[in-house]
């Protein structure tokens, strides 16, 4: 994941994760008129912790400040205990708050992996990380947690299992393929399932009703997917067989890569929603294939540069990306870099 170069002092690191707070914060703020609608639902659920699947809180909510459209809450009950504190305050100050910190744990994670470090600062202004900005979204929070999983595993097992629980515990669907991603890595895997369990049973805070209402709410959400807009290769045709199939290349993608690529990528094809914004844990990955091109490959820059640029943004794109990053990590292509080139004989 992470390039040869010599790391980052930390001080450069909360520098840009300042940069970062105070940028975001400010977006945020200015952009309250439009009405982050994502946001909006998570400080709402929040402020009703015991019942925050109640169809009645949205609609309150819609009546309130005036908007329209499906907006629809799904996130598991482990996900009330970060939004409650936020949910504390005013949305007016929430917003923004919520935004700054976001966004200022991505670029601290970021900054352990891109090189030069002051280029965390330019993924601010990437297409999947500005959409996960605006609506306020969980993308950064939950990317945070993973490039910082992932940047940990080899020297802190425990702590990297520690973050993705986290990451679990905000946006499930998002880890969907961690167990094969992570396959082998068995002290990793262990604390992620006891952390998860430990949030888990902290979220009883908020009563049993969440736990008992969940999986209706995700029943109704999945009512609401197909009038969605998405980025997942499954929704180019509504059969049966052809979810099958992309299922099997996202499977293939977290066996063959085993890192952030594989979880991201993979996981896009094999859940049924998801969207640009979901995208932005791979922003800082992305950064690397396109800066390092020489060791990565122009096939990796290509990659980066797309998702970067914004391109993979429909279904289509989004099964160009994942099939063309099996493509690049196949063992036939890498059997091919890896060839040494031919001699060549000066012999009359």
């Amino acid at each position: 994941m992470t390039t040869d170069a010599t790391p980052v002092s930390l001080r450069v690191r909360l520098a840009l994760a300042a940069l970062a707070f105070v940028a975001c914060g400010l977006f945020a703020a200015i952009h309250e008129q439009v009405k982050p609608a994502d946001f909006y639902v998570f400080w709402a659920a929040a402020r009703h912790a015991s019942a925050p699947y109640d169809p009645a809180i949205v609609s309150a909510l819609k009546a309130t400040y005036h908007v329209k459209g499906a907006w629809p809450f799904a996130y598991p009950p482990t996900f009330l205990l970060f939004v409650w504190p936020f949910a504390l305050a005013p949305v007016l100050i929430a917003y923004p708050l919520w935004t700054a910190f976001s966004a200022g744990l991505f670029a601290f994670a970021a900054s352990a992996m891109v090189r030069p470090a002051w280029a965390c600062a330019l993924l601010l202004i990437a297409p999947p990380v500005v959409l996960a900005v605006s609506p306020g979204q969980t993308s950064l929070l939950v990317g945070a947690a993973m490039i910082g999983g992932f940047s940990l595993l080899e020297e802190y097992p425990r702590l990297a299992g520690v973050l993705f629980a986290v990451a679990v515990c905000i946006k499930p669907q998002a880890m969907i393929l961690a167990p094969l991603v992570l396959w082998g890595r068995w002290a990793t895997l262990g604390w992620i399932l006891a952390v998860a369990a430990a949030l888990a049973g902290a979220s009883l805070v908020f009563g049993l009703g969440p736990w008992l209402d969940w999986p209706k709410a995700l029943l109704a959400f999945h009512g609401v997917i197909g009038d969605t807009e998405r980025v997942n290769p499954s929704a180019l045709f509504d059969q049966a067989g052809w979810s099958a199939a992309v299922a099997v290349l996202g499977v293939y993608l977290a066996v063959r890569c085993r890192d952030l690529a594989g979880l991201v990528a993979g996981g896009l094809c094999l859940t049924p929603y998801a969207h640009q914004y979901d995208l932005a844990p791979l922003a800082p990955l992305a950064a690397v294939w396109l800066l390092d091109f020489r060791k990565r490959g122009l096939s990796h820059a290509a990659a980066g540069a797309a998702l970067l640029a914004g391109f993979v943004s429909t279904p289509l794109a989004g099964l160009a990306f994942a099939g063309g990053l099996a493509a690049i990590r196949s063992p036939w292509l890498e059997r091919i870099r890896s060839k040494p080139p031919p001699a060549v004989s000066y012999e009359a």
